[in-house]
């Protein structure tokens, strides 16, 4: 056999799949014979056995099971490519896996629901929430095809797009002393019990940084991975955190927490936008970024975030 073809891995997958020749083949509408033959030269090129008889029908070797993953990726692949092509002409359809950090996601994931639905009724979403190191990871090993996450130096993120900046706010219980100032020097963060997010993560890794150059020790004593849980112990355990005000805007407007700006100096973050790094983005996953760009833009312009700016550049290579 010259190099398998996508029809012998699509049918080792479906044997293994209903662990079954008998079953497989009547799925594929061909003799068990013709089956047994492609799985047999496939295992000719592999040099051994994928498959091993039971009393039931066939289970995988041990080099079936480490085939298998890559085949189920490899037809993966060739479904999207004819899901592409089919949508060059067509509108966009299919589920676009996106990840993004809590401090967008209140806002962002209700209203680009919306626009799908009166603009892309084909597309659908399917979102995790989590802090910025993990959506970063996600990002990497392909789990996601969009990711929104922070950073807070300067400087660019390769294969990124800069979206919104926004101010570091230390955010307290209303009546909290460390809030009582309208501005807060970051060196007297030291004095305030503090709930951060979990390490490893930007912003604390940041913190950290400026401790150490000033010779303080921070007061950390809450890290979570879950933002309702930081929200619930500023809101009731005397702790407090450090938001952009677009993250806590209802509990500021309702009056529940007070915030001071940080000075001294002043913490910028930047939110990224970026396309997973295994495989290019699809049709559906470039619709739902340019979305997400336009929804920015129209929060910052109607003031949804606020204390945010968008950040004007040249979009990502898709």
């Amino acid at each position: 056999m010259d190099g398998m073809d996508l029809k012998t891995v699509s049918a080792f997958h479906l044997v293994a799949k209903v662990a079954s020749f008998s079953r497989a083949a009547a799925e594929l509408g061909v003799a068990q014979s013709v089956l047994s033959r492609r799985v047999a030269a496939l295992e000719q090129e592999l040099g051994g056995k994928l498959f091993y008889r039971t009393g039931r029908g066939v289970a995988l070797t041990e080099l079936g099971v480490r085939l298998q993953s890559s085949a189920r990726s490899l037809i993966d692949l060739s479904n999207q490519l004819l899901e592409e092509a089919r949508n060059v002409h067509a509108v966009p359809s299919g589920t676009v896996d996106i990840a993004l950090v809590p401090a967008v996601s209140r806002l962002l994931v209700s209203a680009l629901c919306a626009r799908l639905r009166r603009d892309y009724p084909r597309l659908r979403l399917r979102v995790e929430e989590a802090y910025s190191g993990q959506v970063e990871e996600w990002l990497a090993e392909g789990r996601v095809e969009i990711g929104l996450f922070n950073r807070y130096r300067k400087g660019k993120v390769r294969d990124a797009e800069p979206l919104i900046s926004a101010e570091m706010l230390l955010v307290s219980a209303r009546g909290h002393p460390a809030t009582k100032n309208a501005t807060i020097p970051l060196r007297a963060l030291a004095r305030v019990p503090l709930a951060l997010p979990a390490r490893p993560n930007s912003l604390v890794t940041l913190l950290a940084t400026f401790a150490a150059n000033q010779s303080i020790d921070l007061d950390i004593l809450l890290e979570s991975g879950s933002a309702a849980i930081i929200v619930d112990a500023v809101k009731h355990s005397g702790l407090c955190t450090i938001f952009p005000r677009h993250a806590a805007a209802p509990e500021l407007s309702d009056g529940t927490f007070s915030a001071s700006r940080i000075v001294k100096p002043s913490i910028a973050q930047v939110t990224w936008l970026a396309f997973g790094r295994q495989r290019p983005a699809t049709i559906a996953a470039r619709v739902v970024a340019k979305l997400v760009r336009e929804l920015a833009v129209e929060f910052s312009r109607k003031g949804a975030w606020l204390g945010s700016s968008t950040v004007g550049v040249a979009p990502i290579a898709s």
